[in-house]
């Protein structure tokens, strides 16, 4: 829980665990700015930018390689740990809801 100061250019010159000053900014130790200074180089931050940016996409990935294992039976869904059985079961659960109910094709028998 880093309270921070800024330089002129906004960036971090200094961390501190308590604040400051009464006007201190408070920023969360995930945030980009906090973990390029403390890594060292501020020019980091656009690399862990992109990597935090691009879990989600990922996470879409391995759902994709992880279903056509299955579907290919290399892989038993069971031999998946339980909370990652009901992790995944739940996303495509999800997802197949929001299919069906985002779906804006109309059938030849729909009436406008």
């Amino acid at each position: 829980m880093p309270y921070i100061k800024r330089d002129q250019n906004h960036q971090i010159i200094a961390l501190f665990a308590e604040p400051p000053s009464k006007d201190a900014e408070y920023l969360p130790s995930s945030d980009i700015d906090v973990m390029g200074f403390l890594n060292g180089n501020p020019a980091d931050q656009h690399s862990i930018q992109f990597l935090t940016s691009s879990d989600f996409e990922l996470v879409r990935v391995l759902e994709d390689l992880i279903e056509l294992l299955v579907d290919k039976n290399l892989l038993l869904f069971t031999e998946l740990p339980i909370a990652a059985q009901k992790k995944l079961i739940r996303r495509r659960n999800v997802r197949q809801n929001l299919n069906v109910t985002g779906s804006l094709m109309i059938d030849d028998n729909d009436i406008l």
